[in-house]
């Protein structure tokens, strides 16, 4: 993508004028996407090429974007960066050489070899799929995606010219049923892999997706007006790891945490339950946070943020872990070139604890069951304070799931909420969600959890007051 010469004469530039680290970042990328809205397919394609070159001094970050490979130019990038820097005596020497990072995941089937007619087909196919499920489904969306980026990193550190490719498949499926007169009601279902075109096969399929979203939306046509309440809630496994991503993950992220988030100044200190170890991990094959190094070339790597109850680690790009004294986590990404890298999350998940699920539900006398938390609401990371909407959910009477719910909305604070956790299941199961999770910049990542138990929740909603004990 870029010479070594060039490499080393723009990093040169930089460490000439008194830079304490400087890196540069290219980017290739092609991206594709499909969107299927009630029978109406449109489609859309185009590229995207660029350079960051980055500049660390006194933990300060200088960043400029240039958007051209061409030799020239990327120097004359790095002149006028170096020029907002000052000269500081003799300068260290960069000699690159190629870094030794194999990549993460190699797709079977790249999905740029895929022909447009064979995408076309397989949204059809989903859509109709979807159609023909029920005549109470009366709106199916279907979005597929793919993006391929080349990228190539080099820095003054390692001193190595790094490469990876990120194949990124992703689908995802809104579908809405209703009876005439009746309100119409959301099911979902989605998925986004570090994958090729294989991805979609078995338990992944599209029309396993489909089958879900429809089932969901038409089971909630039945659904009650939720109660409200404080009361005991037991969260499904799986894709519900994402109301702890946002309520809990943000918080842990060294940035935020800079910034006087509600876990900054509790290192060592006892955040949540004992049963509770949350990792965030690099290294799950396929999953969407999963990559051979991070977007400033630290080798991925798995992340215990909380053990037991205790909180062990933030997440750190290379500026946090400099201004901390501490070492990067290999939690630095970005969007794209055009965006410097911050603290990330990648595959966030609460692992396995001793508890058989179905005992969590026996042992709740009344509570509510949260099926699918939706999007993961909205949290403040200064005081952890969140809410979300149950998409689904179920209301628990002598230890029995009974009838569907709709229109709940749950409260807390994130640490509050993790200290409550009295319960955790022995069925972690990880989920390569689709979407992206947004700080500024977009990036894909996974979240991951076992059936558990929070003691207390309030719970929002249009049905009667909540009456009984967990």
């Amino acid at each position: 993508m870029i010479d070594e010469h060039t490499l080393n004469q723009c990093l040169n530039i930089l460490l000439s004028a008194g830079a304490e680290y400087a890196d540069i970042f290219a980017d290739r990328g092609r991206f594709y996407s499909s969107l299927s809205d009630d029978r109406k397919i449109s489609t859309s394609a185009h590229e995207q090429t660029g350079v960051g070159i980055r500049a660390i001094k006194e933990n300060a970050d200088y960043y400029v974007v240039c958007e051209s490979f061409n030799p020239n130019k990327l120097i004359e990038t790095a002149r006028r960066l170096a020029s907002g820097l000052k000269l500081a005596g003799e300068p260290p020497s960069v000699s690159l050489k190629p870094g030794g990072i194999p990549e993460f995941y190699k797709p079977q089937r790249d999905p740029r070899t895929v022909p447009l007619t064979e995408k076309i087909a397989m949204l059809k196919e989903a859509e109709q799929y979807a159609w023909d499920f029920s005549d109470k489904i009366k709106q199916v969306t279907i979005h597929y995606s793919d993006l391929n980026r080349e990228i190539m990193f080099a820095s003054s550190e390692e001193q190595e010219i790094l490469h990876k490719n990120l194949a990124l498949i992703e689908f995802f499926i809104y579908v809405y049923a209703g009876r005439d007169g009746d309100e119409r009601q959301l099911g979902r279902a989605g998925k986004s892999f570090y994958r090729g075109w294989e991805a979609f096969e078995g338990e992944s399929s599209p029309k396993k997706m489909v089958k879900e979203a429809c089932e969901q939306a038409l089971l909630m046509l039945d659904a009650r007006e939720c109660p409200s309440g404080e009361m005991p809630v037991v969260f499904a496994p799986g894709g519900n790891g994402v109301l702890f991503h946002e309520s809990c993950g943000h918080g842990m992220e060294a940035d935020l945490v800079q910034k006087g988030s509600s876990f900054a100044g509790l290192m060592n200190k006892q955040v949540s339950s004992d049963k509770i170890t949350i990792k965030d991990s690099g290294l799950i094959p396929g999953f969407p946070g999963s990559f051979s190094f991070d977007d400033e070339g630290i080798e991925s790597q798995e992340t215990t943020l909380i053990e037991n109850g205790i909180l062990r680690n933030y997440l750190h790009s290379r500026m946090t872990a400099r201004q901390m004294n501490l070492s990067p986590t290999g939690s630095g990404r970005r969007q794209s070139y055009r965006y410097p890298p911050m603290p990330r999350m990648r595959n966030t998940f609460i692992e396995a604890g001793p508890d058989n699920p179905e005992e969590i539900i026996r042992g709740t006398r009344r509570g509510l069951y949260a099926a699918d938390v939706g999007f993961g609401g909205q949290v403040d990371v200064v005081t952890g304070r969140f809410i979300t909407s149950i998409i689904l959910g179920y209301m628990i009477e002598d230890g029995k799931l009974t009838y569907p719910v709709k229109g709940a909305t749950i409260t807390g604070i994130g640490i509050e909420t993790l200290k409550d956790i009295d319960m955790v299941g022995n069925d972690l199961v990880m989920d390569p969600s689709s979407g992206r999770c947004g700080k500024g910049q977009e990036v894909p990542v996974g979240v991951g959890m076992p059936t558990l138990r929070v003691k207390k929740l309030v719970v929002g909603g249009a049905g009667q007051a909540f009456e009984g004990q967990g």
